[in-house]
């Protein structure tokens, strides 16, 4: 047998390895080192047609190894044609991306072409393709530095190690070689979470993405909640703002789906912008991996991940079909007491017999407290030993570097105590009181004016308009053409009544505006996006007791449609009292569009939206709480005296709805009806747009004085504090206290007990 192979003996590699073996028998090299010119293919696919079996193994440049099978393939008189390869065509190669992975590639496939030529077709040519190398560590590496130091461009590459060229994250199914210390370590991790937490966790922090271990390590509160999530079937968690439960939970579940197979992990939440923080610190503990230890991604977005070891992870907002038609196998519900509880129960009811039925499932609660729902009730009976949840609770003393001093601050920049014991004090409240809190009022009261009746220059028959319109002093001046040219939002809330000298026909007029760097330091906390500076501020009103229902629909679309620009413009319309009317007359509005209707889900079983706002027991007190937090984070800011006298008195009555306690609220409820907006996507449409536009100077103080918060860090007794932590007694919770559920002595005795501490 003839065989004849491309290259050089002489260099340390296949070719003399091959000489070796075969004692140089049989074997002819032909290459430079022999005096050939391999770049003339012609000639060199003439002489090596008449051998037995042709070793491809040269690369030759310009596609010159693959021209050179092409010409040889067809005048070959042999029986078999060995092409040499490289495993760089599968994964891609950090040293020579252009020339050598093109050729490699090309090679592979005319190789693939020609061998099924002789397995399906008459050719009697066997062709093969070898492909040498081995993807580890070191080679990853090379290339990740190569791109994000150097600056290559792995764009054009096909088959990299990588998911879509990112090289943050690792293709699915992907040969590697682990080297013995990092199969050590993959072991180590499996059998302890704690150990993958402090050794390969990364959070972010104000300095950028750090390991967990540069950061200062976890907190001992961290590590007992990783410890009770792995040991536990069901955990429930109430924890203070800002303690780290959401970064801590993250790091555990990358952990349940990097050591588990065919697992499905559901995180819901009560919002979109929280279900996006939390994959944002799973994202965070992904990116950071050491490449042996990442997972093979198969499809990865805002909103799922699926590994090549069958695990998957999905986020939901909660509702009444979250989950359905799914196994889950870890459960993860987020900030579940202000979670809707009509969505919260139906949801709740429909997943948990699947989980109960897996041993090996988990379910993981944490929340702040938010009155007596189901976090309570569940929370107490975990208490109690009643049910099977283990509770752990993390004060907002337990974090080094908040005391006293700490809190009076924070208090002051929440503007209200009573805000700060639901946030941070872990307070649970009665219900049976006023909407918004003193603090609020208080705040409020330093906004009010009141209003001016406008002398806009309308039609006669319109002349009415101006004895019931009023804005804020700012707008006295405003002509006809100043409102029609304005370029800012407004949001107009309109209820409707009888007239007949009783209740009041409103449309409440509030304009979009971002909030001044100031106010959203004071609630930096809660804001969690750029959106999050987008407010409302109330600047006009119509009011009037004595139109008919038919005169003031056509007194509200002569305001909306002739008065502002309809295009800036979005309607929360009250259907429960004749709202069609107004509905159908906008409908009929050349200028009117659906867009303009902000649209919300009628009933609680609705699966629908439909546009305007139809009030029922449950979803008005929804709309109700929604109303007290925006006003509480001056997300909605009332500056008319009148609905302001309102708003002090409106409250909840003993039959369990809110309304003012005398006199009327319909101002009230034009208020609290604009809640609904900052969850429609007319929200996220104006309020992108309104957040687009603002300064560059803006969006940067946002950035560096809100949205990236620094935490101190400062040393504490944990043993102590978690003595201090289990001095609450549910228990002693008295359903006649309608200012707390907690015994105000046994309070008093509680903070007496944490003074001493912090003094010693």
């Amino acid at each position: 047998m003839k065989i004849i192979i491309t290259g050089n003996p002489n260099y340390e590699g296949l070719c003399k390895g091959l000489y070796k073996a075969y004692n140089g028998n049989q074997l002819e090299f032909i290459g430079r080192h022999n005096g050939w010119d391999m770049q003339d293919l012609d000639a060199v696919a003439d002489y090596i047609k008449d051998y037995d079996v042709f070793v491809n193994s040269l690369l030759i440049p310009d596609n010159g190894q693959e021209e050179l099978l092409h010409k040889v393939y067809k005048t070959f008189k042999g029986s078999h044609i060995i092409n040499i390869s490289s495993t760089t065509s599968y994964w891609g190669d950090g040293y020579n991306p252009g020339n050598y992975l093109k050729n490699k590639t090309e090679l592979d496939e005319l190789s693939k072409k020609y061998s099924q030529y002789g397995t399906f077709g008459s050719s009697k040519i066997r062709v093969s393709n070898i492909a040498f190398g081995q993807l580890d560590s070191k080679k990853v590496n090379d290339i990740i530095h190569k791109v994000s130091q150097e600056g290559m461009d792995i764009r054009g590459m096909q088959n990299t190690p990588f998911k879509e060229n990112d090289i943050l994250l690792k293709r699915a199914n992907l040969p590697f070689e682990y080297t013995k210390e990092e199969w050590q370590e993959m072991q180590k991790c499996k059998s302890d979470p704690m150990y993958f937490s402090k050794k390969f966790a990364f959070i972010r922090t104000p300095k950028g993405d750090m390991s967990v271990e540069d950061a200062g390590g976890l907190r001992d509160f961290q590590e007992q909640l990783v410890k009770n999530m792995h040991n536990n079937k069901f955990n429930i968690l109430m924890a203070s703002r800002q303690i780290g439960k959401t970064v801590t939970t993250a790091i555990y579940i990358v952990w349940f789906l990097l050591f588990n197979k065919e697992k499905n992990v559901l995180m819901v939440a009560d919002n979109m912008t929280t279900t996006k923080e939390i994959m944002e610190k799973l994202r965070i503990v992904l990116d950071n991996l050491p490449f042996f230890m990442k997972p093979g991604i198969v499809k990865i977005n805002e909103s799922s991940i699926r590994l090549d070891n069958d695990c998957r992870l999905v986020l939901r907002t909660t509702t009444k079909k979250s989950g359905i038609g799914m196994t889950v196998n870890f459960l993860y519900i987020d900030e579940f007491a202000h979670i809707s509880e009509s969505n919260l129960d139906k949801f709740y009811r429909a997943i948990l017999p699947t989980i109960t039925e897996d041993p090996y499932a988990k379910v993981v609660i944490t929340s702040t407290p938010n009155g007596r729902n189901k976090f309570w009730d569940i929370w107490s009976d975990a208490v109690d030993g009643e049910n099977d949840y283990s509770p752990m609770r993390v004060d907002w003393w337990q974090v080094p570097g908040r005391d006293e001093d700490w809190k009076k601050k924070t208090i002051a920049n929440m503007g209200s105590e009573t805000d700060f014991n639901q946030e941070y004090g872990l307070q649970f409240f009665s219900s049976d009181q006023l909407l918004l809190s003193s603090n609020d009022l208080q705040k409020l009261e330093t906004f009010q004016s009141n209003y001016v009746n406008t002398s806009l220059d309308l039609e006669e028959e319109d002349f009415y308009i101006n004895d019931f319109l009023s804005f804020h002093k700012k707008y006295k001046d405003f002509t006809l053409s100043d409102f029609k040219n304005d370029p800012s939002y407004y949001v107009f809330s309109i209820d409707t009544a009888d007239g007949m000298d009783q209740d009041y026909s409103v449309l409440n007029i509030f304009k979009i505006v971002t909030l001044p760097i100031k106010d959203l330091i004071k609630h930096k906390n809660n804001i969690k996006s750029e959106l999050d500076c987008v407010s409302m501020v109330q600047v006009g009103k119509f009011r009037s007791n004595t139109l008919n229902i038919n005169d003031f629909s056509i007194t509200c679309e002569k305001i909306i449609y002739d008065i502002f620009n309809p295009e800036k413009v979005r309607i929360v319309l009250e259907l429960n009292h004749k709202g069609d009317i107004l509905h159908n007359r906008f409908s009929l509005n050349e200028q009117y569009w659906w867009g303009q209707m902000v649209h919300t889900k009628h009933t609680e079983l609705s699966k629908n939206i439909k546009a305007g706002v139809r009030l029922g027991p449950t979803n008005k007190l929804k709309y109700c709480e929604k109303f007290r937090y925006y006003v509480s984070i001056n997300k909605i800011l009332i500056t008319c005296y009148e609905t302001y006298l309102e708003l002090s008195s409106f409250g909840r009555t003993r039959g369990g709805s809110y309304r003012c306690q005398s006199g009327n609220d319909d101002l009230a409820m034009t208020c609290v009806n604009t809640s609904p907006l900052f969850d429609s996507p007319q929200f996220w449409e104006i309020g992108g747009e309104v957040y687009e536009n603002t300064s560059e100077e803006y969006k940067n103080e946002l950035y560096e004085k809100v949205l990236d918060v620094k935490t101190e860090k400062k040393a504490f007794d944990f043993d102590r504090l978690n003595d201090l932590n289990n001095q609450l007694n549910p228990k002693e919770f008295k359903a006649s206290d309608k200012k707390s559920v907690f015994d105000v002595n046994h309070l008093n005795k509680i903070n007496k007990i944490s003074k001493n501490f912090y003094n010693s």
